[in-house]
């Protein structure tokens, strides 16, 4: 638990190794008050509203949020049918503990994004409701057992499957990288200066020092470093807890290697053939690319371990070794797509995390139901019911598409969630001027 906490550090090394030196304390600030202001709230609502009571299981009705255990008490005690032991001794205060930290983590996910162009006042309102309400639906939905999409119980489950987001893709993930892309919308943050400037403007965009590529990777390795807790510890909550830890971690290890090198390989070969570089400005010509490419430039291998470690994250349990390493790889191709299409657009996400977060989270969600595969979905779903997991596998392996069909409807309840409150958030902060911030001296 303590050492996806640790993630946070990651972030905000990440983060400083992307903006510029006048931005970095304005960064980190806001990542120390995401954390203190996210485990105040999920003390007080966040955790009562995914986890506490909800009759969805029983009788159809609500699947959305839960009722009970504000300031953590009266959590209840209604009986998990798979595990046959009670919501408040399976998990308690160490799960309390857990699931604030991937809160935590959703809303930090942000902060990189809008980096040096948000006044303060309106990224706390953003945590305010990003960890009050839209996250806890969110996790609801997919991770109480009485969620609408949840695939933790025996009956009235959704398509006969549920949604499989083992660790979070979906949840934290999408959740996380759609805010960012829906705050980073023009009509509510203004680009850095500079930067979609023309390729030969003598003021063209640079970007940060060379030097803050140590702060990039240094990041980058914590991450990965708390990703193997992440992941590896949501798996003690399922079912084959023990058997599973060890190869969602493999799994982990697989899908962050594959598209860093997938990654870097896509965005050499496109820097070869346009003789650019856009997030750096200019490349210079006539550079070979296997000495001249990735030398220099950490920010899309940095990038891309991270989004195959979010694409990964969802079926990290249910998918064979063979199945992360396709799932990385793809995950290279849907990061850089995502990444060119916001350049194309002129979306000025500082750290990408839309890209790195939301497109590849949305990819995360999809994989299992192409790649799961019937032996790691009944030892980690349901290992009562060979019927399901042979009916629930992923696509690849004889499954009926049922599971892919429920991550297709997960995916759209939780960006028409997310999408509709920020919006709503930042339209309210826009329309009284809350929201830009004076952009402080540009430097390189």
């Amino acid at each position: 638990m303590s050492n996806v906490f640790f993630m946070q550090a990651g972030f905000a090394m990440l983060e400083a190794g992307s903006v510029y030196e006048a931005s970095v304390g304005h960064v980190l600030l806001k990542n120390i008050f995401d954390t203190s202001i996210s485990a105040v709230l999920w003390w007080a609502c966040g955790h009562a509203f995914a986890y506490g009571t909800d009759a969805f299981g029983e009788t159809g009705e609500n699947g959305f949020i839960g009722g009970s255990g504000f300031f953590y008490e009266n959590l209840g005690s209604k009986d998990n049918p798979l595990t046959g032991t009670t919501f408040a001794r399976t998990h308690g205060k160490a799960f309390w503990q857990f699931q604030w930290a991937f809160a935590s983590v959703s809303a930090t996910i942000v902060s990189g994004a809008v980096a040096g162009r948000c006044q303060l006042v309106a990224y706390i309102c953003y945590v305010v409701f990003l960890t009050a309400l839209v996250y806890p639906v969110v996790a609801h939905m997919a991770w109480s057992d009485d969620g609408r999409f949840s695939p933790y119980r025996s009956r009235r489950l959704v398509g006969g499957c549920g949604v499989v987001d083992v660790a979070g893709s979906g949840v934290v993930h999408v959740t996380g990288g759609v805010a960012a892309l829906v705050i980073n919308l023009p009509i509510f943050l203004h680009a850095r200066h500079a930067r979609f400037k023309k390729e030969n403007d003598p003021d063209e965009f640079l970007g940060p020092s060379a030097s803050a590529a140590t702060f990039r990777v240094l990041g980058a390795l914590i991450l990965w470093y708390g990703w193997f807790a992440f992941n590896g510890v949501s798996t003690i909550f399922l079912a084959g807890n023990g058997a599973l830890a060890a190869h969602a971690i493999m799994n982990t290890t697989l899908s962050a290697a594959t598209c860093c090198l997938a990654t870097s390989a896509i965005a050499a070969l496109h820097a070869s053939i346009t003789d650019t570089h856009e997030f750096f400005g200019s490349w210079r010509r006539g550079y070979n690319v296997c000495t001249d490419v990735l030398p220099y430039d950490t920010f899309y291998p940095v990038n891309g371990i991270l989004a195959g470690l979010v694409a990964v994250t969802a079926g990290c349990a249910v998918i064979s070794t063979w199945g992360a390493v396709l799932v990385g790889t793809s995950a290279a191709f849907v990061y850089y797509a995502s990444s060119r299409l916001l350049n194309y657009l002129k979306i000025d996400d500082v750290v990408d995390a839309f890209p790195v977060h939301g497109a590849t989270g949305i990819w995360g969600v999809l994989a299992p139901g192409l790649f799961g595969t019937e032996y790691y979905y009944k030892l980690a779903i349901d290992p009562n019911d060979a019927r399901r997991a042979k009916r629930c596998q992923g696509i690849f392996y004889g499954g009926t598409g049922a599971s892919l069909g429920v991550s297709v409807l997960y995916l759209l309840a939780v960006i028409a969630w997310t999408s509709a409150v920020i919006f709503l958030v930042f339209f309210f902060l826009k329309s009284n001027d809350l929201i830009t911030v004076e952009e402080p001296p540009e430097t390189s």
